[in-house]
C-alpha cells in the first residue's frame, strides 16, 4: 500500500510554493492512499488565542475555499487514491467552538462532512472518528498530540503511546524526524512529517520547522518510509530532490 501523507498545510496560511511540489511528487509516485485534514484548515478566527488584527479578515470560508482548492489540485495529481481525513487539533476547533455555543450544534450545515465538503471531494473520514488509520496491523498514521523540542522526540513519543506494538506516522510538531526501536516482535519506527504551512509565521520567530512530504509503502510484513525535506531560498521558492529527481516550485 503506497501511502502520501501531506500535513498541516493550515489554509489559508499554507505555502503553495511547497505544495507545488508535494504535488509534483505525488504525482511521480502515484500513491494509493492519501491523507487530508490533519491541521488542513487553520479555523483562525475561532482559536482561543489572540489574535493578530490584520489576518482576522482570514474568515473562516475563505479557509474553507482555499483548503477545498487545494484537495482539487491533490485530486489532480493522486486521481486513483483512496482519501482519508484526518482530524488534527485545529479542525478540532470547530468542535471546541460549537460546544461553547450549544444552539449552533444541531445545524447539519455545520457538521464536519458537510463544511469540508466529503462527498464532493471524494474524502472518507478515517477510523476512530477521523484521528487514525491502522494499515495492516503495521502502521497507525494520525494527526498526533505531542510536540517535543528536538526532530524524531515527538515521533518517538507517539509510538510510545502505542507501547511500541506498531510503527507510527503522524504530523502536527511541523518539522521531520525518523525513529527505530528494535522490539521481540521485530523493528517499529516513528516519523513525524513535517508541513506544508508558512514557515515563517508573523506569530513566532524563526521556528524549527520544516516544509516536506512523506511517503509510505506497508504491507503485512512492515513499513518503509521515504522523509523528503523541502529547500526554500531567499525568495521563498522551494525545491526538493526525490529518487534522483529535481522538483522545483
Amino acid at each position: 500500500m503506497k501511502i502520501i501523507f501531506p500535513t498541516d498545510e493550515h489554509h489559508p496560511f499554507c505555502d503553495w510554493n511547497a505544495l507545488a511540489v508535494a504535488y509534483q511528487i505525488a504525482e511521480d509516485y502515484k500513491p494509493e492512499v492519501r491523507f487530508a485534514g490533519s491541521d488542513g484548515v487553520d479555523f483562525y478566527s475561532i482559536s482561543r488565542f489572540d489574535k493578530d488584527p490584520a489576518l482576522f479578515k482570514e474568515n473562516i470560508q475563505k479557509e474553507l475555499d482555499s483548503w477545498a482548492l487545494s484537495q482539487r489540485l491533490w485530486q489532480k495529481v493522486t486521481p486513483t487514491a483512496t482519501v482519508y481525513f484526518l482530524v488534527g487539533n485545529h479542525e478540532d476547533r470547530l468542535r471546541r467552538y460549537l460546544w461553547k455555543n450549544p444552539e449552533l450544534y444541531s445545524l447539519r450545515a455545520l457538521k464536519m462532512e458537510n463544511l469540508f465538503r466529503f462527498r464532493e471531494l471524494g474524502i472518507i473520514i478515517a477510523d476512530n472518528e477521523g484521528l487514525e488509520q491502522n494499515f495492516y496491523n503495521q502502521l497507525i498514521v494520525k494527526h498526533g498530540t505531542v510536540v517535543r523540542q528536538y526532530s524524531g522526540y515527538s515521533a518517538r513519543a507517539e509510538m510510545e503511546r502505542e507501547r511500541y506494538q506498531i510503527s507510527t506516522l503522524s504530523g502536527h510538531t511541523h518539522r521531520g524526524g525518523h525513529v527505530l526501536t528494535t522490539t521481540r516482535s521485530g523493528v517499529k519506527q516513528a516519523v513525524e512529517g513535517f508541513c506544508l504551512c508558512d514557515t515563517n509565521p508573523n506569530y513566532l520567530h524563526n521556528p524549527d520547522w520544516q516544509n516536506g512530504i512523506v511517503l509510505a509503502d506497508v504491507d503485512k510484513e512492515g513499513v518503509e518510509f521515504e522523509l523528503i525535506p523541502f529547500q526554500k531560498d531567499t525568495e521563498g521558492r522551494v525545491s526538493a530532490r526525490w529518487r534522483e529527481h529535481k522538483y522545483e516550485s
